[in-house]
């Protein structure tokens, strides 16, 4: 039976029902208005046919901006909690988040602000934050999320990349001052005029949050309004910060057609509308951009932050304490999440749906979650920072074998293809580079023609850099990073192979592998690894294990056992660290320089 649908504002109860009913229906018909090259076999790992689809959906994309459908939202649920901020005991409507906004938007055009101009939004996720970007989007302006964690030096090279002008922040969090940075960041950075401060107090050469918001006239405020019509859905609304894990970060610029597109098909394939949401991923990070900024606003969902930065305890306590139905996450986080609810006994009953992303996932992973956190429509997402966060996602009544062996279903208005190192495309059911193309992908790199260029072909393809396995039905899975492959003795091997193996291990939580050097095969296979509380393993156990079960090639050669993984903000998994770690202790033989 489908579940009840909530009532969805001016959209009736019995449309919003239709629509559910009719996209389940295209569903049973195995999606019928995919175009493809044609086929005749029913398995998609035996096709000899080219690995392409395009989806062209069903629903026209919205020509919005992120300021509209906020507008539309706010006129839809009024008087609904659309944000509660449990770290600030605050909760705040969407009538009041847009007029807030307003009021912001209002008072940076006061302070020289244009349209198109940039703006860094520089902390953890709060209240302020939110108000920012909204007012940041209604305003024209692009708005750049900033790493919380970033000291002086990588947020002035974000800063001065893309020509900020203005940044907001709260005055300080934890070991970060950032009202101190911010005035030393201005006396340096030519491009930075003004730094504003989510505090009550003053700080000098800074301004006050609250300051900003009260410069504006009810004229001025109520301008704001008639403006939205100047702005174009085609224009850049937010700039996306790769994670830099093997250099300076890229500044990805995306439009507000991408996000108002993407987010709309996120909630709509998660069913999220009218939910409460518990946010554990970050603002400034696209996944948190989709599922907890522009997301929510299509279908009145409520989010809560159950903390400024993501907290394992206080996110169990959210979601039993505000009885959320729904939460996102990493495979880090999720894997947390399950620690804490093991630890305590606490029983969780509410959660309705989520979903897992950011990072492959292990099949092994979903079935905790469902089992623990007793969520049995925890689905799959995977996209880029690149591609607005979202190129595949599972559907809403696949079977639990389809999510945890593929990362969903093609989205809407999206074409995919798999190629190999020549650019040719693969047949189904073989491992190349994924290539997406469709209104999702970015605008380019601020500032970086050169790498804009890299990452597209000339008829407007999007690199992914992922090896990817695209079936004839529409769903795809991940095998790894290209530059994650590792080659032992003229052996192919993904490390995510690996990970999904060492899993199934009933002592093993999480796994992670990875290439190091070796003299006689070029490349050995390198497994840390995080056992189960008050349980034991040893690497002889572990080989014995992988006996009979695995290539003789595949089996790791050298065992770390770990407490922690480095990781960043986002929750990624830093390989690249562990791997300098275990060098430099001596555990694993480092590379010869050239």
């Amino acid at each position: 039976m489908l579940p009840r649908l909530r009532n969805l504002g001016c959209i009736s109860r019995n449309r919003a029902f239709d629509e559910h009913q009719l996209a389940q229906k295209h569903h049973r018909k195995k999606w019928p208005s995919i175009n493809r090259f044609t086929s005749t076999s029913s398995n998609p790992s035996e096709s000899q046919e080219p690995a392409y689809l395009k989806n062209p959906g069903k629903k026209p994309l919205l020509e919005m901006t992120i300021g509209s459908i906020l507008e539309r939202a706010a006129d839809h649920w009024p008087n609904r909690e659309c944000l509660i901020s449990i770290a600030q005991s605050q909760r705040m409507t969407y009538s009041e988040l847009l007029q807030r906004a307003d009021k912001l938007a209002a008072g940076l055009i006061k302070l020289g602000l244009q349209k198109g101009d940039r703006i860094g939004i520089w902390g953890p996720n709060r209240i302020e934050w939110l108000v920012s970007y909204m007012a940041g989007s209604r305003a024209g302006l692009i708005v750049a999320g900033i790493n919380p964690y970033y000291r002086p030096d990588e947020f002035d090279y974000c800063i001065e990349k893309i020509g900020a002008k203005a940044v907001l922040a709260p005055d300080s969090y934890r070991d970060q001052n950032y009202a101190q940075m911010l005035v030393r960041a201005k006396e340096k950075l030519e491009c930075l005029e003004h730094a504003i401060i989510w505090s009550e107090h003053h700080v000098q050469r800074t301004r006050r949050l609250t300051d900003v918001e009260a410069l504006p006239s009810k004229k001025d405020i109520e301008a704001i309004k008639a403006e939205q019509l100047e702005i174009s859905p085609y224009s850049g609304c937010n700039i996306q910060f790769t994670s830099g894990t093997t250099g300076r970060p890229k500044a990805t610029l995306l439009a507000h057609r991408s996000l108002v597109n993407n987010s709309r098909q996120a909630v709509t394939r998660l069913d999220t509308a009218g939910r409460k949401i518990c946010l554990n991923v970050p603002y400034f990070h696209a996944f948190g951009m989709i599922h907890g900024v522009s997301g929510p606003l299509h279908v009145g969902s409520t989010v809560v932050l159950e903390s400024m930065t993501f907290n394992p305890v206080k996110s169990i306590e959210a979601i039993v304490g505000e009885k959320c139905e729904v939460t996102f996450g990493t495979p880090t986080m999720w894997t947390n999440m399950i620690d804490v609810q093991t630890r305590s006994g606490v029983r969780i009953d509410t959660l309705y749906n989520g979903s897992l992303g950011g990072s492959p996932a292990t099949p092994n992973l979903f079935r905790r979650i469902r089992e623990s956190l007793r969520m049995d429509r925890i689905k799959s997402i995977y996209g880029l920072t690149e591609t607005t966060a979202v190129c595949n996602q599972s559907l809403p009544d696949e079977s639990h074998e389809l999510t945890e062996t593929t990362v969903g279903y093609i989205s809407d208005d999206v074409e995919l293809k798999v190629v190999d190192e020549n650019g040719k495309i693969v047949p189904f059911g073989t491992p190349g580079e994924l290539l997406v193309r469709g209104y999702n992908t970015m605008i380019g790199y601020w500032n970086d023609e050169e790498s804009t260029k890299k990452s597209f072909t000339e008829d407007k393809w999007l690199k992914t850099g992922d090896q990817y396995v695209l079936r004839k039905d529409g769903y795809g899975s991940i095998v790894g990073r290209i530059k994650d492959m590792l080659i032992r003795g003229g052996e192919n091997i993904f490390p995510k192979e690996i990970e999904d193996f060492l899993e199934t291990h009933p002592s093993i939580v999480e796994a992670h592998a990875f290439g190091v050097h070796d003299d006689v095969y070029g490349e050995e296979i390198c497994a840390c690894i995080r056992l189960k509380p008050d349980t034991k393993l040893k690497k002889d156990d572990l080989v014995e294990f992988a006996k009979g079960r695995i290539a003789k090639f595949k089996i790791p050669r050298y065992v770390e056992f770990c407490e922690e993984f480095p990781k960043t903000t986002s929750g990624k998994i830093q390989k690249f660290k562990l791997r300098e770690e275990l060098e430099g202790r001596g555990v694993v033989p480092k590379k010869p320089k050239d």
